[in-house]
């Protein structure tokens, strides 16, 4: 039976949606084609005649959680952003958050195509922060500097309070609230 345009379109978004979970929650060996066509409520074919291969569904997976991202942060203030992206709610919940955070130590040992995601990934967040900055009325030499700071501090310190959640949850939650204050006195208006 053939699908419509309109029907293959929606089950295309799907398995993308699909996947973006998977990857985001238990990273890329967890994201299997068989888990995501069965929570899409497809076959395995029916994956297969829209992705030609894992790697290539990997891509765009990562490729829209980063879309999505940065759109949802594009829409909030510096101050609200460190209180978003460093909080308990967005570390307890990585399969609808932040893919910098969830895949950064797996990134090099994954295809070309994938790393140049991340990397345009990680440029793009860069960028709004550095907007935000100048904004403020930073510098663009400073507030680019000091951008691919905070994008680093963000994305470690979010990936490392996830790693000592279940052993040092107290640990978990200083590792967030440190860097967010941290950051918040950087970002604060130079006098």
């Amino acid at each position: 039976m053939k699908v419509s345009k309109a029907q293959a379109a929606e089950n295309r978004a799907s398995i993308v949606e699909v996947a973006s979970r998977q990857m985001r929650r238990g990273g890329f060996g967890a994201m299997t084609v068989g888990e995501v066509a069965k929570a899409a409520g497809l076959t395995h074919g029916a994956l297969y005649s829209h992705f030609p291969s894992k790697e290539a569904l990997s891509s765009e997976a990562l490729a829209e959680s980063v879309r999505q991202c940065h759109s949802d942060f594009s829409k909030l203030s510096l101050d609200d952003l460190l209180g978003h992206y460093l909080s308990v709610q967005h570390r307890d919940y990585p399969e609808s958050g932040c893919p910098m955070a969830a895949l950064v130590s797996q990134i090099s040992q994954q295809d070309e195509a994938i790393q140049e995601e991340f990397a345009n990934g990680f440029d793009g967040f860069v960028g709004l922060v550095k907007s935000g900055l100048k904004a403020e009325g930073r510098s663009s030499i400073e507030s680019r500097e000091l951008s691919i700071f905070a994008v680093a501090a963000m994305v470690g310190a979010l990936a490392i309070s996830r790693a000592l959640q279940e052993t040092k949850p107290a640990a978990s939650e200083t590792v967030l609230g440190v860097v967010r204050r941290q950051l918040a006195r950087l970002f604060a208006p130079a006098a």
